[in-house]
């Protein structure tokens, strides 16, 4: 495996007693990129994979392998440099490390592949037989439960010149056929993404985009019946496109609610779709948030380390007539309100990506944005999280959590038998668990990818979070 002999060093711009501060570096600044975060060589940090367009007659960026928070361009590793396009890791092939599903357009054509992790560093093309589109997005996600991960992909097919949106199913060894029983309608600028929205245990489909059937905005859920039948779902969510929409249990309820950022027409519109038994109202309060689109992104994470769901969000924000290229931060106080962190600063950009994930492993999530800003020029920019630490030392001393590594089971024993919450998240802020306990409680972890996890454990006044690794 070749790589560069420099590393992008993350000591950017530091000014102190913000909440984020730009660690940036060296990395390239791109136009209509895109990124992804995924521990590619197993090692227990993530590693990005970021591309997009250089200049007007190339595209740059590749995968940059972490190593205790310093980025090494990997040169050869086979992986491919596009623009306008999605990239997502996964182990499609269930050898126990991360292929990495893209798509995108580089020279004079656009491609969808599946890149298959040979293991040292390099990756080779499966030949899955995709569409080749790009300007829209994918998704992975096991939709059959036959433990393989199948894609949901949409956007603009460059070989017969029409939207797409599709489901393909993986048959093994990196074998995809499109699953003809989901009639999804074509979109363009679209989204797609997997949810298990009604929490019946198989993941359901959620489309926004712009339908090229009804000429309007479109956002609609296909609800998966389990046995590879989707139904659409008159839901009442807003239709917007151009924008961005996150699934999360933003109230604490436990079900998952529904945000939405995007365009009707040509104001910019931002929604919070509480979630009450798959009955979903309109939330008044969320009207202080700034809409975004013009492709703009939404990641719903815990940034503050308080136990709740914040957002932030890029685009372009447009109110009357008046535009404006944003990039913000919203503190959820617990119950689904939102405030904006007027204490962390963000260069705004539009046809923009925003990835969360926590690179350094200090149990705090850290954002990588790329887009355009307002003058049109390519921004890539890493932010490092300087939220205090979610710790309490006293109330750490009250837990046993084991074994560490995990395999099936990780047993939380609490000495002193109150009442407590629990949270578990991936480092890319991802949550996966979140419900409340009382005593000790021994959690089945057997369904998750192997990985480093993070488990905060808070009451009413303090959490502390733990490291844990799944194999």
């Amino acid at each position: 495996m070749k790589k560069i002999t420099f590393l992008f060093l993350l000591t950017g711009f530091w000014v102190f007693g913000q909440d984020f501060v730009d660690a940036t570096g060296g990395l390239p600044q791109l136009i209509y990129g895109f990124s992804a975060w995924g521990d590619y060589d197993g090692d227990g940090d993530l590693d990005l994979f970021f591309t997009g367009q250089l200049n007007a007659n190339s595209n740059g960026g590749g995968l940059y392998e972490n190593d205790n928070g310093n980025f090494t361009l990997v040169t050869n590793s086979g992986l491919p440099l596009y623009s306008m396009g999605e990239a997502k890791w996964g182990d499609t092939d269930n050898d126990g490390d991360l292929d990495l599903v893209v798509m995108g357009y580089a020279g004079n054509a656009a491609y969808a592949k599946v890149f298959v992790n040979n293991g040292n560093g390099t990756f080779t093309d499966a030949g899955a037989g995709l569409p080749d589109i790009y300007i829209g997005y994918l998704d992975l996600g096991d939709v059959n439960g036959d433990g393989l991960l199948d894609i949901a992909l949409t956007g603009f097919d460059d070989t017969n010149n029409v939207d797409l949106a599709k489901i393909y199913i993986n048959n093994g060894n990196n074998n995809f056929t499109e699953l003809t029983s989901a009639s999804l309608p074509p979109v363009n600028y679209g989204k797609i993404k997997f949810v298990d929205y009604d929490a019946d245990g198989d993941l359901d489909i959620t489309l926004a985009g712009f339908s090229d059937l009804t000429y309007v905005a479109y956002t609609k859920v296909w609800e998966n019946d389990g046995s590879q039948n989707f139904t659409e779902k008159s839901l009442g969510l807003p239709q917007l496109w151009l924008g961005d929409f996150e699934w999360g249990d933003v109230d604490g309820d436990g079900d998952l609610d529904f945000v939405i950022i995007g365009t009707a027409s040509s104001d910019s519109e931002a929604h919070l779709m509480i979630n009450d038994n798959n009955t979903f109202t309109d939330d008044p309060h969320f009207a202080n948030i700034t809409g975004a689109h013009r492709v703009s992104s939404l990641e719903m994470a815990d940034y503050n380390n308080d136990g709740s769901l914040d957002i932030f969000l890029t685009g372009m924000n447009v109110a009357g007539g008046a535009e404006n290229i944003v990039a913000n931060l919203y503190e959820n106080n617990g119950s689904g309100i939102f405030t904006e962190n007027t204490n962390a600063t963000f260069t705004g950009v539009n046809y923009s990506d925003a990835d969360a994930a926590d690179y350094d492993n200090d149990g705090k999530v850290d954002i990588f944005v790329t887009g355009a800003d307002a003058n049109n020029f390519g921004v890539a920019k890493l932010y490092h999280n300087e939220y205090p630490d979610a710790v309490s030392e006293v109330l750490a001393t009250r837990f046993d959590i084991y074994p560490n590594p995990a395999h099936n089971v990780v047993n939380i024993e609490n000495h002193d038998n109150f009442n407590y919450m629990i949270g578990i998240t991936d480092l890319t802020g991802k949550i996966v668990l979140n419900k409340s306990a009382s005593g000790s409680v021994h959690i089945d972890v057997s369904n998750l990818p192997t990985g480093m996890y993070l488990i905060k454990i808070s009451d009413q006044q303090n959490s502390f979070v733990k490291k844990i690794v799944i194999k």
